[in-house]
């Protein structure tokens, strides 16, 4: 559709910061509305709720023109769903790294308790690989 003329252009930047700002936002509302469900405000959780769907809707547009343009996105392509569990795994991969270092550095300051909730996400995180590493072994 555009692929020639979005690729490379500071609108493709600016649409990937987009799609980014836009995740955020939508579990920003997410969490919000979590919160107000735990207060018994479920008037304004419902809106709140909405709003992240909002969100959500604004972040698959984002995706949707980034797909079209065959741009690559944080160093992944996007493809087709075989391609895209496989960039899953990769990325799972490097959020588990994440969660070593992240680890490491809690336990050299002294933060023991943050250092052993990253590790049950860590532990998360692993099982999302086992799952992706299913699932792309039912579609080959």
């Amino acid at each position: 559709m555009f692929k020639k003329k979005l690729h490379g252009t500071k609108t493709c930047q600016l649409l990937k910061a987009a799609f980014a700002a836009e995740c955020f936002a939508e579990h920003r509302f997410k969490i919000f509305a979590r919160i107000a469900q735990d207060e018994g405000l479920y008037a304004i959780e419902a809106a709140l709720n909405e709003l992240a769907y909002s969100q959500q809707m604004h972040a698959e547009s984002h995706f949707k023109m980034l797909q079209e343009s065959e741009e690559v996105y944080f160093g992944f392509e996007i493809g087709n769903t075989i391609d895209n569990l496989k960039t899953a795994l990769v990325a799972e991969g490097l959020e588990v790294n994440e969660c070593s270092e992240l680890i490491k550095t809690a336990r050299d300051e002294g933060l023991e308790v943050v250092a052993e909730r990253i590790e049950e996400i860590s532990i998360d995180e692993m099982a999302h690989i086992h799952r992706l590493d299913s699932l792309i072994n039912q579609i080959i």
